[in-house]
């Protein structure tokens, strides 16, 4: 891949990350009264490199973007343990991942130790003693990047869930049993952080310090919180268009302007910092997905060049084939690894990065923007344009990107389907390995081309439109679960979050 910032300071942050997990080790020995584990004093900045590592750990790994994204969007199908691909999911997921996102610790893998507490920790500390810890930059700074990434995480959870704990998350022991909250009011407290944290936050000074993504460079944070903001208003646009387009209006001109400002996670070559599709593939030596048919097959009719870069030629054909989609185990345990499509080297690289945000996304929201009268954008443009950033971002000659947007398939005058299928289609080929974004984005726009698992579904009656909470918070939060499964309707795969009209 090529136009991805390598963060300079990644290096930095990453000793910054040992030191913090080590230092434990090292210090305090002679005061017994004090337990080196456990440090009292902590500088923010460790706080925001262990939760930004945590976050992506969390969100790009074998289990929830493999097992659950990439099988939810269709990108990939199960070589075994199908069970996902037919929407059965394991408790003992869900489990982990609500508690993972919510205050982090470590997943199956390597040392992800970032979550929303760790954030909530930042802006907390920042907040009561800010002249202490302007030492690891501007206290309102600190904030305001921890907010950015904090509503990240919050739209993910809340897009999975539906109704979540929100205003009464985060409080530690001061609440243990946080209410759900109505996803409606939770997307209009996500969109007043984002606008206090852009009003806020300070160009001229400094950013933070541990900052793997922007090296503390609060231009680019500012430009992260304009497109995350873009994000968050068009997923409120059939509801209240309104607020969505006077939002997009505020945060259009200050989005991402090339592939250069996206939000990438930089992963490194060595263990413990390796991308962790590389690290369940290399290391745990699992090949437990391929692609799918649904992508491969669309791919195939579109002529796209980014084929031979998300997935490997079948060994025994040296053609693109794809998996069926949502077959048995044994079904799927039966076909030869050979005989289709594994994913390509590019994703499965040591050093492949993560992705909080792209450009091309923010072109994609722009051309819906101009679709739906908001105000901005061009959508014949901003659609060519979203198509060029991902092709180009996964490193696409630029010949070749012409090419395929010449085809009377692909060009917008000419394409087939509505508006929302022409960007749905090629903004889910775009969030390919961002599994969760694209099935948020299939239920959002309804643009078709997702199938029934092919033999049979396991748990529900149709494709996931919602994921069930967690068993743990029937007995860890009952009182507060209850409540919120009333006011959804049922917890069940069937039921569809607020912003899912259609």
């Amino acid at each position: 891949m090529k136009n991805i910032i390598f963060n300079k300071h990644f290096a930095f942050a990453t000793i910054v990350l040992m030191a913090f997990t080590f230092s434990s080790c090292k210090k305090g020995f002679e005061e017994i009264n004090n337990d080196p584990n456990n440090p009292k004093d902590v500088p923010t900045s460790y706080y925001l490199t262990g939760a930004q590592k945590g976050l992506m750990d969390n969100n790009w790994d074998h289990w929830w973007d493999g097992s659950v994204g990439n099988q939810l969007a269709q990108f990939w199908s199960s070589n075994q343990y199908t069970s996902e691909s037919r929407y059965q999911f394991r408790t003992g997921i869900t489990n982990s991942y609500w508690r993972l996102f919510y205050a982090g610790g470590n997943n199956d893998a390597q040392t992800a130790v970032g979550g929303l507490e760790e954030l909530q920790t930042i802006i907390n500390l920042c907040k009561e003693n800010p002249a202490k810890y302007s030492t690891y930059g501007y206290p309102a700074n600190q904030i305001a990047v921890a907010t950015i990434l904090k509503v990240w995480q919050l739209q993910m959870i809340t897009d999975t869930w539906g109704d979540v704990p929100y205003s009464e998350a985060l409080l530690g022991i001061k609440n243990t049993q946080p209410k759900y909250d109505r996803q409606e009011d939770i997307y209009t407290g996500l969109l007043a952080e984002l606008n206090t944290a852009l009003s806020t936050m300070q160009t001229s000074e400094d950013g933070p310090a541990g900052d793997m993504i922007y090296g503390g460079d609060m231009t680019l944070w500012e430009k992260f919180g304009n497109s995350l903001k873009l994000r968050v208003a068009i997923r409120m646009a059939d509801r209240k268009p309104a607020i969505a387009a006077a939002a997009i209006q505020e945060a259009a001109p200050g989005a991402f302007s090339d592939n250069s400002e996206s939000a990438i996670f930089s992963y490194l070559s060595a263990a413990p910092n390796t991308n962790l599709h590389y690290y369940d593939y290399a290391d745990q030596a699992r090949n437990d997905f391929c692609a799918s048919n649904t992508m491969v097959d669309i791919m195939t009719g579109l002529n796209d060049p980014r084929m031979p870069i998300y997935y490997d030629p079948a060994a025994n054909s040296s053609t693109f084939v794809g998996e069926v989609y949502g077959l048995t185990e044994a079904n799927g345990a039966g076909t030869d690894d050979g005989d289709v499509s594994q994913r390509g080297a590019a994703v499965l690289a040591a050093d492949a990065p993560g992705v909080f945000m792209s450009y091309a996304e923010v072109k994609f929201i722009l051309a819906e923007a101009a679709e739906r009268g908001f105000g901005v954008g061009n959508a014949s443009a901003d659609y060519a344009d979203g198509i060029a950033a991902s092709m180009d971002f996964w490193g696409v000659a630029p010949g070749d990107v012409a090419t395929y947007l010449a085809q009377p398939s692909v060009d917008y005058s000419t394409a087939p389907g509505t508006w929302k299928e022409k960007i749905g289609k090629q903004k889910w080929l775009a969030l390919y390995m961002q599994g969760i974004e694209a099935w948020t984005e299939w239920r959002r726009l309804d643009f078709g081309i997702l199938q029934l698992p092919a033999d049979g579904i396991l748990d529900g009656s149709g494709i996931p439109l919602r994921m069930k909470y967690p068993l743990e918070e029937q007995t860890l939060n009952g009182i507060s679960y209850g409540a919120g499964v009333a006011a959804q309707g049922a917890d069940a795969q069937e039921t569809r979050v607020w912003w899912d009209m259609n």
